[in-house]
């Protein structure tokens, strides 16, 4: 066992490390580093999404919430936030390359800075976007957690092997490397994935039924809310939370940006079409934590529900397997977010500290940035494995990555779809959403300020109810003079 795991994940690192040297050879600007050459087929970049909507949260963070709480968090994870992402991307993605594309937008934060024509409020949103090492940190323990038993190392060993290999094989490729690194890594995802759904399905019609084992254990796992749960107690937490969820996931930097990677715009639907057929495979894994719920007898951990369900029920070889799957799963969106980050250092920060830079240094910054991520990084994963947030990584993760989508999702959407709305008006709503979002998880308002989805929602009608506003007060002051010009 010992051998075959080295020996999959050796070979799994060199296939990844031939296509990033590969890549290196065509990245020689920051526009190259950042978005590619814009020659990837959309197929590809397709694929590259699906992997990095489906993080190693899919397949062992998530489904330990499900082990733990039930049908509310499938329902919640699976159903609502899947909606919401398909609904999102579906309706964004061809609006912010054409937009993308008229200002010569590399970024988010400098989408944003561009078609407001708001210097400060991109600087404003490159430093909220390093909130996502939050995330950073979430795929670096769930990682560790599964490679250290199959390399039988210690798992401070694994997190900085980890960050390591994928900081250096980041600097190097870029996004060119990247999207075809995560479009295999996306091939190895769907076999795990299906192999993981297919373990459980024999459970559907053995005794008494899936249900009614459940309910044996806990009735709370087969509702539709579980009053018992942190976090999926109601129907609004349930459903509503996590639609709204779903829609603003977009708005992540290392998501979005993808639609910049795209030629045209007719490369938009097939794009769509391929990460969100992948995405519904993966996000099926969820069902997983019925199987572990099943199948563990002595209750564990949630981030450690999945990987002590795997040990146990599939052999040496499916191990292995599955390990390299999650490794995928972990690996893709873990580069997404470091290139982002590091695009984000070169493209939105260092030219507020260094004049019109060259190409050449931003480049240098951007990759200084990312090797400071690493750091950072690391330290906030060890610290979590002995002291999670909540219970479990995933809150520590959704408190720093729902504050950046949260934020963003109304200057993207009124840059979009509400041209009438001023620049005035969305720093506005920014300052207000930030302040809404911080100030219930602060003071603790109302009896959900210890959910994530619940912070996230509240500051992005926050931010509409200030959009609103604005407009129905402007279109109050100017209605006396249309009346007077129609006289």
């Amino acid at each position: 066992m010992l051998v075959l795991g080295w020996t999959a994940v050796l070979a799994y690192f060199a296939v990844t490390g031939t296509l990033v040297a590969r890549a290196a050879r065509r990245t020689r600007s920051v526009a190259a580093y950042a978005v590619g050459t814009r020659d990837i087929p959309a197929v590809v970049i397709g694929l590259s999404l699906a992997a990095q909507l489906t993080s190693v949260a899919t397949f062992v963070v998530n489904p330990g919430l499900v082990y733990a709480f039930g049908l509310p968090a499938l329902l919640g994870y699976g159903v609502a936030a899947g909606t919401g992402i398909m609904v999102g991307l579906s309706v964004m993605s061809l609006r912010f390359r054409r937009q993308g594309a008229r200002v010569q937008a590399l970024t988010v934060p400098q989408w944003i800075a561009r078609r407001f024509d708001a210097p400060a409020l991109g600087l404003l949103f490159a430093v909220l976007s390093l909130a996502l090492v939050t995330f950073a940190t979430l795929i670096v323990v769930a990682l560790a957690l599964v490679l250290a038993p199959l390399l039988a190392i210690p798992i401070e060993a694994a997190v900085i092997g980890l960050l390591v290999i994928v900081v250096g094989g980041v600097m190097v490729g870029g996004a060119t490397g990247h999207a075809w690194t995560n479009a295999a890594q996306a091939m190895v995802m769907l076999v795990v994935a299906l192999l993981m759904i297919g373990a459980g399905l024999p459970l559907l019609a053995s005794g008494a039924g899936l249900a009614e084992r459940l309910r044996a254990i806990d009735p709370n796992l087969v509702g539709h809310v579980n009053p018992a749960s942190p976090y999926f107690r109601t129907f609004l937490e349930v459903f509503v939370f996590n639609f709204v969820v779903g829609i603003a996931i977009v708005c992540q930097p290392h998501v979005i940006s993808k639609a910049l990677y795209l030629r045209e715009d007719r490369d938009v639907r097939r794009f769509l079409l391929t990460a969100i057929g992948c995405g519904l495979i993966f996000t099926a894994v969820l069902v997983t934590g019925f199987w572990a719920r099943l199948a563990l007898e002595v209750p564990v951990r949630i981030d450690r529900a999945i990987p002590t369900w795997i040990g146990g029920h599939f052999p040496a070889p499916l191990q292995v397997l599955i390990t390299i799957g999650l490794l995928c799963a972990g690996l893709s969106t873990l580069e997404g977010i470091l290139l982002a980050l590091s695009s984000i250092v070169s493209i939105d920060l260092f030219p507020w500290m260094v004049r019109s830079p060259s190409d050449k240094a931003s480049l240098a910054a951007g990759r200084v940035g990312l090797a400071i991520a690493g750091i950072v990084t690391a330290g906030l994963a060890l610290w979590q494995i002995e002291h999670p947030t909540g219970g479990t990584v995933a809150i520590f993760a959704q408190y720093g990555v729902y504050l950046v989508f949260s934020t963003s999702f109304v200057p993207l959407a009124c840059g979009m779809f509400v041209p009438s709305a001023r620049r005035a008006d969305v720093v506005v709503a920014v300052i207000v959403s930030i302040a809404v979002y911080a100030g219930f998880a602060i003071f603790k308002l109302t009896q959900y300020h210890n959910n994530p989805a619940f912070l996230a929602t509240a500051a992005i009608a926050a931010g509409w109810v200030v959009i609103v506003a604005a407009m129905v007060v402007r279109g109050a002051r100017q209605a006396p003079a249309m009346q007077e010009m129609q006289r």
